[in-house]
């Protein structure tokens, strides 16, 4: 109740703000463009007479209006600006109490910069910044026809393991957000929704290491802000694109976009279906030593997995006016799934096989997510004073169902010996709200202070039922069988505030969030009940030492809370002795992170960096033991808690334009990590370095033909999910692309992993138990994209926002 009533109580400040009078004094006038066409969004300046210092700034709209409010008493100037242009000045004025009309300014074309010159240079495919690292994913050749989640990882430093756990600069726990609004889902579910995506709906990839603390705390490794493509003035345009893969089996992808825009009103919306059938091949050996006696098991699994996905985005923008803007949006997303699992395992001792049990899985999944947006965006007065108030509402629904059949048969695999035949119907909802309200204020002398709550409320209600085939009949499988309802409540407030100096550089904030949590497994009538408070402070600094070298310096606390599926104790089997599982005692994560940078000549970056993080989640190999038959052959797979854990990074990138048609950019990193937590009852020290290396290149030529080639190198190193020692991977990939249709449309081909080299291979030993991984996926795939865009094209671009459902929806979790 305290949380809705700070709520209700900015909200009336709000309006009281809205409610104040000010001044009538204005300022107005017109940019026009030769005296006929309306020069859209060009720079005005007012200037004083006297000495032609900067009073305001303002920005015109889309018919080449501006105005000045609040302008004191005195003589003035305006000028106008935009790119390209000559710029104007109007006669001096004088303002003494009443509104003032400024003739109409008229900009001509500057000759010395539009001498009949054919613009055909684009962004390169990374771009360094001060506070992040941007990919421009529309001007790769390889991403093309391919999904989001594989575009991802071929930007710098991020990189996927063999469970599609996203990792950035070595470090899990990334979130993922999807233009500035996080997924508020789980990892694997995050995977799902990028794996189901087409790469033509991305325009950029931001990758921030250290946020800021307008950011949720989440997120031990930093954010990936995928930023999709959006329109850009009045009338309507869109785009259509179709794309075809294939590995070991077909893919295929199709999608649509458009948008409306005229004074009042901007309409915006997408559809998008993506079929991609994908085998992974998983191999585990592993044996172990129980009193004496000597077992292995030789594993091998065959995972066929086939999603539909659909996803539907449409919203509407209202202009109330120049300054104040609401707007709505629905997201919705639809999959159905099959993934069928075929395994055999070869169980013996030292020297001789005694058995072979072979396990077949049908698995379905039917997931649906509807997200409703509500936002306000108003720029206060002329300073550029901003707040944005979103309200947001998630339902997410899935429900999983499986039947395994498992059969042993004698060692040779020909005398059948006995059976099991079980099933198993997991549906879940979640339901998420939250409320959020972000200011910004504008100082005097270059500075900013920025200010923000947020609150959220989640509720999950997992419900897991599992029969085993006994004598013909179905029974109720009591030991794995659950309900489990998960609450979680956050009131969360930040302060940020940052200030440019001549050569300095300064923002530092301070967030602070408060967390009520409650998990009840009620079939076993087990609660868990906490609360926590907690700080996390952030600071940035960048320091420009002459022309050629900027330092820059960050510090940033960060927490990862547990996925809602991961807190869950329900168990799903692989087979009889593999078991995935998981953890209602799992706590969140905390990790204060540092980094180093030096920039020379604005394109050679370095940094280096070292985070602390203590009780790290990751997924840990250990012993279980059937309740039923006791045995202790079970090997369980789940996240745990590892006491501590410290990671060293050290990056360097740089573009290089070797010539005027031969761009390139490198990224190389090494890291070196140590691990300390307790598996088994034994203590496990694991420390280890590693490297990466990433280059791609791309040529522009005749006949409007680019052609790009990169190569990707991950050295041998501890795994950061699972912690396993982890062998070297590699992949080269090759593309190129025609444009077409007046350069409407293009077309691009490209070849992933030209020699199919992609293959995750790991060990892990403890408690006289070794394991062995091998994970192969279809890595290597030829594709084929079509893209077309028609309509207008000077559509400004639909509003980006910010929603609420941030950190929430990355926590929620679908195993697919």
């Amino acid at each position: 109740m305290k949380s809705i009533a700070t709520f209700i109580t900015l909200s009336v400040l709000v309006c009281k703000t809205f409610a104040q009078t000010t001044p009538p004094v204005k300022v107005t006038g017109q940019v026009m463009q030769a005296g006929s066409k309306p020069v859209e969004f060009a720079t005005i300046t007012l200037l004083k007479a006297q000495d032609s210092s900067l009073v305001k700034g303002a920005i015109a709209d889309i018919s080449g209006l501006y105005e000045f409010e609040q302008v004191k008493p005195g003589k003035y100037l305006v000028a106008a600006a935009y790119v390209g242009l000559k710029k104007a000045y109007s006669p001096v004025f004088e303002v003494k109490g009443s509104t003032v009309k400024i003739a109409t300014l008229s900009l001509g074309t500057d000759a010395k910069n539009l001498k009949e010159v054919s613009v055909t240079g684009k962004k390169p495919f990374v771009e360094q910044h001060a506070d992040k690292m941007v990919v421009n994913v529309e001007n790769s050749i390889i991403g093309a026809g391919a999904s989001a989640m594989e575009v991802l990882e071929k930007s710098p430093g991020v990189t996927i393991d063999k469970d599609d756990n996203i990792n950035l600069k070595g470090k899990n726990g990334v979130v993922i957000m999807i233009d500035g609004k996080l997924t508020n889902m789980s990892s694997q579910d995050v995977a799902q929704l990028l794996k189901s995506m087409p790469s033509s709906n991305i325009d950029q990839i931001e990758l921030i290491t250290n946020p800021s603390a307008k950011y949720d705390a989440a997120g031990n490794a930093g954010i990936i802000n995928i930023k999709l493509k959006k329109n850009k003035t009045v009338g309507t345009n869109g785009n259509v694109n179709l794309g075809y893969a294939y590995g070991l089996t077909p893919k295929y992808n199709a999608g649509l976009n458009l948008n409306h825009r005229n004074e009042k009103f901007n309409l915006f919306g997408s559809y998008n279906y993506n079929h991609r059938t994908n085998e992974q091949h998983l191999g585990l050996y592993r044996t172990s030593t129980d009193n004496g006696k000597f077992t292995k098991f030789d594993q091998q699994n065959l995972n066929t997995n086939t999603p539909n996905y659909h996803g539907v985005k449409v919203g509407m923008d209202y202009f109330i006016s120049k300054n104040h803007t609401i707007g709505v949006m629905v997201d919705a997303g639809f999959r159905n799934s099959t993934s069928p699992v075929a395994g055999t395992t070869l169980i013996g001792g030292r020297e001789s096989i005694d058995s072979t049990l072979r396990t077949n899985s049908e698995n379905s999944s039917k997931w649906s997510r509807w997200a409703y947006n509500i936002n306000y965006k108003g720029v206060l007065d002329t300073m550029g004073k901003e707040l944005n108030i979103d309200l947001d509402y998630a339902l997410n629904k899935e429900t999983k169902t499986s039947n395994i059949f498992s059969t042993t048969w004698d060692a040779a695999g020909k005398n059948y010996m006995h059976g099991d035949t079980s099933r198993s119907l997991q549906p879940s909802n979640i339901n998420i709200k939250t409320i959020k309200i972000d200011y910004v204020n504008p100082l005097k002398h270059e500075a900013k202070f920025e200010a923000g709550l947020k609150f959220s409320f989640v509720k999950t209600d997992n419900n897991a039922r599992f029969d085993s085939l006994r004598s013909d009949n179905w029974v109720y499988d009591v030991n794995r069988s659950n309900q489990f309802i998960y609450k979680e409540n956050v009131q969360a407030g930040y302060i940020n505030f940052h200030k440019q100096f001549k050569k300095l550089s300064l923002q530092v904030g301070l967030r602070g969030e408060a967390t009520q949590v409650e998990g009840n497994s009620v079939t076993i009538n087990r609660k868990t009940d906490t609360s926590y408070f907690n700080l996390f402070p952030s600071v940035f600094l960048s320091y420009k030492v002459s022309k050629n070298h900027q330092l820059g310096l960050s510090y940033s606390r960060r927490l990862q809370r547990p996925s809602y599926e991961d807190l869950n104790p329900f168990e799903f089997y692989l087979d009889r002795y593999t078991i995935l599982s998981g953890n209602p005692y799992l706590r969140p994560s905390y990790a204060n992170g540092i980094e180093l940078s030096h920039t020379f000549k604005e394109f050679l970056t370095t940094s280096i960096g070292y985070t602390h993080t203590k009780d790290l989640m990751t997924q840990i190999i250990e012993t279980g033991k059937d309740p039923v038959t006791g045995d202790s052959s079970i090997l369980r797979y789940k996240y745990l808690n590892v006491a501590k854990s410290d990671n060293f990074t050290m990056n360097i990138s740089f573009p290089i334009p070797i010539t005027k048609w031969w761009n390139s950019f490198t990224y190389l990193s090494g890291n070196y990590s140590k691990y300390q937590t307790v598996v088994n009852g034994e203590n496990v020290s694991i420390n280890g370095g590693g490297f990466m290396a990433r280059t791609q290149h791309s040529f522009t030529l005749p006949a409007g033909i680019s052609t790009e080639v990169s190569f990707f190198y991950l050295s041998s190193q501890i795994a950061d999910e699972g912690l396993f020692k982890m062998k070297p991977m590699y992949a080269m990939d090759l593309g190129v692309s025609k444009q077409i249709l007046h350069k409407k449309g293009s077309l691009k081909l490209s070849v992933n992993d030209v020699f199919n080299n992609q293959v995750f291979r790991g060990t892990f030993e403890n408690a006289g138990r070794y394991t062995s991984v091998r994970s192969k996926w279809e890595s290597q795939q030829v594709r084929l994209n079509f893209t077309y865009r028609f309509g207008s094209t000077n559509i400004k671009a639909a509003r980006t926002r910010k929603t609420g459902l941030e950190d929430e929806q990355n926590r929620v979790k679908s195993d697919n």
